[in-house]
């Protein structure tokens, strides 16, 4: 319990806001490369516990420590390390928190507020499971535990409470409204979608919405864009097609999770069709190689260009998110107040064992007196007995923990009930 109340959480992160694209592909962790990441970090020392938030927009290591100043340029070093770059082009890009300000910022996060589109509604299911993978992997203990479970309330409670999130709001839908800027009416386009899973999902419905129909969905594997194809219309194909099909488009929306360029500017360097094609790369990390951009008739975007859509998007729900900051300020002081309490949960625990204790010297008096029905009935009574006459105490030993008076409650209820003599505190 002495490790938990001063277990302080810690956050590294680079996001849209601090970094640019190129380097956020470098920073960011594949599936494949976060169960390796996660158990890297659990060998560096004093990092009791670690969840890793890799996204479109950011990359994310939460860390709880005893040691929060201290271990600043440890955890800049080892992900430079982990990144294979030069630890000089991480630290301009990067952001440490630590204690409130941390929990602020992830609070922020799970409610879209930090996110390039205000109120998309991805980034909570993003947390979810980087949180569950990092429980998975046995790196999320108590105090993380309760912090991420207290976010994904807090991201669903500011849904609930506020208009952030009405109407469709996601990157894809984002990078629709580009295209629609772009190309105008995209009807009667020939439009590809590369990546099909829940990025290149959304931004399908949101393509079908805009009245496109003839598709050309390209995927890892094949019989998931034959399913997209029977779903949406158009034609399904593998990745080695995308050589002898992309020319043929005139837009493409990119999702793949790869951690390579599936595009290359050599496919493209003698596209047959005159007019204008646009190529809008959401992929983390990117999908299509940044050297695209200098072809003629091509216009390539990446996520960092969506600018304009978002700022229109922003505007409209800025009431909302001015509620939602409020509604994060009482989580922080919510979690604080918890933080706090730490310092009582072992008198909490010995004062409760002080009184099992007593409970189970008075029932051993009356186990041979009654017969067994009765003393199971002994025992439920005798439990409930205790629970009640331990709530208001426990309730009333966190308030005047989270007020600073542990201490003081500790040595009065030390002296009140001998904790001290009778070994109620166990092993803590």
């Amino acid at each position: 319990m002495k490790n938990k109340e001063n277990t302080h959480c810690v956050v590294l992160g680079a996001s849209h806001k601090t970094c640019p694209v190129a380097l956020r592909d470098k920073l960011s962790f594949s599936e494949s490369q976060l169960e390796k990441g996660l158990s890297s970090l659990g060998n560096l020392p004093g990092f009791s516990e670690t969840v890793i938030l890799s996204t479109c927009n950011r990359t994310e290591i939460y860390a709880a420590t005893l040691y929060p100043e201290a271990l600043r340029d440890t955890l800049i070093n080892w992900w430079a390390e982990f990144s294979h770059i030069d630890v000089g082009e991480l630290i301009p890009h990067c952001f440490y928190l630590t204690h409130t300000e941390a929990i602020s910022h992830l609070y922020s996060v799970v409610s879209s507020l930090d996110s390039l589109v205000l109120g998309e509604n991805q980034i909570l299911q993003q947390v979810k499971e980087a949180f569950l993978t990092s429980q998975k992997a046995g790196k999320a203990g108590f105090f993380l535990s309760h912090l991420f479970q207290s976010a994904l309330s807090l991201g669903k409670k500011v849904r609930e409470d506020t208009a952030i999130g009405e109407g469709t709001v996601s990157i894809p839908f984002a990078a629709v409204q580009l295209a629609l800027l772009e190309l105008g009416s995209l009807a009667p386009l020939r439009v590809g979608v590369l990546g099909l899973g829940e990025m290149g999902n959304i931004a399908s419905v949101e393509l079908s919405a805009a009245g496109v129909s003839r598709f050309s969905f390209f995927n890892r594997t094949l019989s998931k864009a034959q399913n997209f194809a029977a779903r949406f219309g158009g034609e399904a194909f593998d990745l080695q097609a995308l050589p002898e099909h992309l020319e043929s488009l005139d837009l493409l929306i990119a999702a793949a999770s790869s951690p390579e360029y599936l595009i290359s500017a050599e496919m493209l360097r003698n596209k047959r069709h005159s007019g204008k094609m646009v190529l809008i790369d959401i992929g983390v990390p990117r999908n299509i190689e940044p050297e695209v951009a200098n072809l003629p008739d091509v216009s390539l975007f990446c996520i960092d260009d969506l600018t304009k859509v978002v700022e229109e998007n922003r505007s409209r729900r800025r009431h909302s998110a001015e509620r939602a900051r409020e509604i994060i300020g009482d989580a922080v002081d919510s979690f604080a107040e918890w933080y706090a309490s730490l310092g009582v949960i072992p008198l909490m625990l010995a004062l409760r064992n002080h009184h099992e204790k007593i409970e189970a010297e008075v029932l051993q008096k009356w186990e041979h007196r009654v017969s067994p029905e009765e003393g199971e009935r002994l025992h439920r009574f005798a439990d409930e007995l205790i629970a009640k006459i331990l709530h208001r105490p426990s309730a009333e030993l966190k308030h005047l923990g989270a007020a600073g008076l542990g201490l003081e409650s500790r040595l009065i209820l030390e002296r009140l009930f001998d904790l001290q003599e009778r070994g109620s505190y166990g092993n803590d």
